[in-house]
């Protein structure tokens, strides 16, 4: 069959667009490799403009059962000694209402809608072109040898770092690792725990440095995401773990209210994060958005965000000024997502600076942030901002 639009990924941007194409009379279909549901959670937050989005495709009610939640305040602590903290009447002050989301069921709740073609538990096998047109894909059931061929006018690549439309596209994209990994988990919140409030614990004792922080992001139905940021160093075998991750949460009686009786790190999911900018957004036939174009690291909560406002951007040509889409979208989005990369950019460039340096850095910046609130709003308003079209 032809389609008007291919989506080869279910990701939050690919069906975010595809929902949006889909009412809008344009013939879509998704193709999702997994069949259910990851069986880990991580943290992710999500800004305005993004629940906008969303709750114009999803019942807000429904994602509120499950897939958001708002969040109320934010506080860090050092060496379990509280540094910065924002409260909901920051928030309030400055009209910006930060949401907690669960990954797995706000894209669950995405691939549910009616507006497009689902293909679930298919893999692309190859892009198939026309000449130097790409028109479509050649996919399959995952373990099944029989394939289909789908064409479309425009195929959309939201298929990850690794996109298989960005390598046939014979797009190169430069890309580095993060120097941190992230030990994911998910957890009852306890009542311990400030209820919709976002925890950091910021780990600058001079003791097993190679962990350097937990975040703790509350969910609905009093769950919660947790990641633990480490070095990759850690898993060298000459690093004390059991030891070392004993002085940790020694810090404060509250990481043990997170992480509970877990064996370190072997009963967290580990992730690592390769970062980059794709020096193309497509080719005829082809258009990247979200990883498949800029993967970034989870540092400020840009990358769901980005891949969102990517979809709402190529929507928003597609239904207006469709004769020049590529050229437009890649005018619309680039800057944008070179603004939102910038955190992870500097980021990545403190973390592979000398322990000492890093520190100093950290503490500078939660003591400036701590005891500076116009500065913490300004970092507020630039977090929930930079993803967007200025």
């Amino acid at each position: 069959m032809k389609y008007d639009f291919l989506v080869v990924g279910g990701g939050i941007g690919g069906t975010v667009l595809a929902g949006i194409l889909g009412r809008r009379g344009e013939k879509v279909i998704v193709i999702e490799k997994s069949t259910a549901p990851l069986p880990w959670v991580r943290p992710e937050i999500l800004w305005p403009a993004t629940l906008e989005i969303l709750f114009s495709l999803v019942p807000k009610e429904k994602l509120l059962e499950k897939g958001v939640l708002p969040v109320n305040g934010l506080q860090v602590k050092i060496g379990g000694t509280p540094k910065v903290r924002v409260t909901a009447e920051t928030f309030r002050e400055l009209q910006i209402q930060p949401w907690s989301a669960n990954p797995n069921q706000t894209r669950e709740e995405l691939l549910t809608l009616d507006s497009f073609e689902l293909k679930r538990g298919f893999e692309v096998r190859q892009i198939l072109k026309d000449q130097d047109r790409i028109v479509g894909v050649k996919a399959g059931r995952v373990g099944w040898d029989e394939e289909t061929e789908i064409l479309a006018d425009w195929t959309i690549g939201d298929d990850g770092g690794n996109s298989v439309v960005r390598k046939a596209a014979g797009i190169e994209m430069p890309s580095k690792l993060f120097p941190l990994n992230f030990l994911c988990f998910g957890f009852e919140w306890s009542a311990k725990l400030e209820p919709g409030t976002f925890q950091v614990w910021v780990n600058l004792s001079g003791q097993a440095q190679e962990i350097l922080a937990l975040l703790a992001v509350p969910n609905p139905n009093n769950q919660g995401a947790g990641a633990i940021l480490v070095r990759p160093s850690i898993f060298e075998n000459q690093y004390p773990l059991e030891e070392n991750w004993m002085k940790f949460c020694s810090q404060d009686d509250l990481i043990r209210e997170v992480t509970g009786n877990r064996k370190f790190p072997q009963d967290f999911v580990r992730v690592e994060r390769w970062w980059g900018h794709a020096p193309r957004y497509g080719v005829k036939g082809a258009i990247l958005i979200g990883d498949a174009a800029h993967p970034v690291s989870p540092v400020g909560g840009q990358g769901a965000n980005m891949s969102v406002a990517d979809a709402w951007a190529v929507a928003d040509i597609v239904l207006n000024n469709p004769q020049n889409l590529l050229a437009e979208y890649e005018r619309r989005r680039r800057p944008a997502n070179q603004r939102s990369l910038r955190f992870t950019k500097v980021a990545d460039r403190l973390l592979r600076s000398p322990q000492f340096l890093l520190n100093f850095g950290l503490k500078s910046f939660f003591n400036l942030t701590g005891n500076n609130p116009s500065w913490m709003k300004r970092v507020i308003r630039n977090v929930s901002t930079a993803f967007l079209e200025k």
